[in-house]
């Protein structure tokens, strides 16, 4: 089974393409690739995962991780307060969203070069933890982009 189709194993290679293979539409061989899949349903499923999952099962696959990429640009609330991220980590986690409403996030590994990915306009909820590394510049780019922070 090739990488991303669906078998008894779940998404990957993992079935074997035995007698026991699962297909969710019959394609040339009894199976179907994750591209076959309506995008919603795709879209459906992966809003139902918290974020660890969502990047768990972005590493997986081309297409899934194409598909997680989308939806966390949907995200109404991304909470990372039990890790520290690195900018670098945190860049594709804050892809441009509209309707991220809440962010809560350990600073302790970001500096000022952090502030144009957590002032976000459309957030009401901000909780910042461990931020010793960000400057009062923090406070007046919150002020002057997040005008319905709470």
């Amino acid at each position: 089974m090739a990488a991303g189709e669906i078998g008894e194993g779940g998404v990957g290679g993992s079935g074997g393409g035995g007698r026991g293979d699962l297909a969710l539409v019959a394609g040339s061989r009894g199976t179907t690739t994750l591209a076959h899949l309506p995008a919603a349903v795709m879209e459906t499923v992966l809003l139902k995962l918290d974020v660890p999952s969502l990047c768990s099962v972005a590493v997986t696959c081309r297409i899934l991780h194409d598909y997680a990429t989308h939806t966390l640009s949907f995200l109404p609330a991304l909470h990372l307060s039990e890790i520290s991220p690195t900018l670098d980590l945190l860049r594709p986690l804050l892809p441009p969203n509209p309707y991220l409403r809440s962010l809560k996030l350990d600073c302790g590994r970001l500096d000022d070069s952090a502030i144009g990915h957590l002032a976000r306009p459309s957030l009401e909820e901000l909780c910042l933890f461990n931020c010793d590394r960000l400057s009062g510049r923090l406070l007046s780019e919150l002020g002057r982009r997040c005008m319905v922070l709470r």
